[in-house]
């Protein structure tokens, strides 16, 4: 077992943080000043994720030298790898990184980002096209390059080391040693800045639901209208193909039927309609006070809308008929599905009276939705 490992506890935190705020995360990094951010949050936790729990099985110990060899590259990358996870994400929030310039662990002339960039370079990423011996910039116009040797174990230590060659004729090897703690001890800084991403994913969430909930949300007297401004606002405040579209989508689509049918099924569709303008205006105001995307003690799941049923209708006596009335959605919203395959299921819903017997695949589709969820939900 590898005994340079990190601690997943606070990878598992800053998963937590990107999946609880990813709606945000998308909409605001998905295209943030041009550039798709939140493909590279996704990258920097996938790798992080690689690398962290990844660690404790590379072989330190491993009998064969050659494949020690290769795992001490192997343990090297990893740390790279967890370094250049956080250096992005703190591009891509714009945090200024602390230990930028830091020198406390390798106490060298060059920074320690330099430091460890020389030792990832001699022990195996650059091992053959070396600029310096010691990770300092080389003089401008010096032609000299170095070349490392296979890495093996220091006699006595928990050390490894390389010889760099010199390209100047007559020069001597000069031994350039790892050590396993100094570079553990420089990933644990570098990994615990973690900590801040996350402080700033929640800081960043909650200025945006504080300005979301200030900014007020046009109101309009036509239904339909107003169902097309929360649908904007929702994919502003929530973002695209989440949130409430699905309910406000079908709203518009419920209030837009044309109503082919008779009168009795009018007065039974006006009152559904009626109930519906109620969850527009529940809809309005967990938009504008933010209940949706808010990770605070007044959040408030979508489901918990009090006329949430009027589109996600739910109850036992339609437990014989629920497969067909789950097809008859599919047909509604899905526009591959083939128009045949849905008499079959159209036919047990009249069977059940959940559907008017006049009702076929012709009927236009608006229709068909509105009378079939206006049905359910008496």
């Amino acid at each position: 077992m590898n005994p340079y490992i990190l601690d997943s506890s606070l990878l598992e935190e800053f998963k937590q943080a990107v999946s609880d705020h990813d709606d945000f995360l998308i909409t605001t990094y998905g295209d943030y000043r041009g550039k798709n951010l939140w493909n590279l949050i996704c990258s920097s936790k996938d790798w992080l994720h690689v690398s962290v729990n990844g660690l404790p099985y590379i072989q330190m110990n491993h009998p064969n030298d050659d494949a020690r060899s290769l795992n001490v590259l192997q343990l090297i990358m990893a740390f790279d790898l967890v370094v250049q996870a956080i250096e992005q994400l703190y591009r891509a929030f714009e945090i200024e990184n602390p230990l930028n310039g830091d020198q406390s662990v390798f106490k060298q002339s060059v920074t320690d980002d330099i430091y460890f960039a020389h030792i990832r370079a001699c022990f195996g990423a650059h091992a053959v096209a070396l600029k310096s011996a010691d990770g300092s910039p080389p003089p401008k116009k010096s032609e000299e390059k170095y070349f490392a040797s296979w890495s093996s174990k220091t006699e006595g230590t928990g050390n490894y080391t390389v010889y760099l060659y010199s390209n100047k004729p007559g020069d001597e090897a000069i031994p350039f040693s790892l050590s396993f703690v100094k570079i553990h001890e420089y990933i644990v800084k570098r990994y615990s800045l973690l900590s801040n991403v996350i402080r700033v994913i929640d800081e960043k969430k909650r200025d945006f639901v504080k300005k979301q909930r200030q900014r007020k949300i046009k109101r309009s007297t036509d239904i339909v209208v107003q169902l097309q401004i929360l649908l904007e606002e929702n994919s502003a405040r929530i973002g695209k193909e989440t949130g409430y579209q699905y309910e406000i989508m079908r709203l518009i689509e419920l209030f837009m039927a044309p109503q082919e049918f008779p009168a009795e099924e009018k007065d039974a569709v006006a009152k559904y309609l009626n109930l519906s303008k109620l969850l527009v205006d529940e809809l309005f105001e967990a938009l504008q006070n933010m209940t949706y995307a808010a990770e605070d003690e007044n959040s408030q799941d979508a489901d918990d809308l009090s006329h949430w049923h009027l589109l996600h209708p739910g109850s036992n006596k339609f437990k014989n008929v629920f497969y067909d009335i789950s097809k008859v959605f599919e047909y509604l919203h899905n526009p591959n599905y083939n128009p045949s395959l849905v008499d079959h299921h159209i036919n047990r819903l009249i069977e059940a009276e959940i559907l008017p017997s006049y009702i076929n695949r012709n009927t236009n589709k608006l229709d068909l939705q509105l009378l079939l969820l206006s049905n359910l939900t008496q």
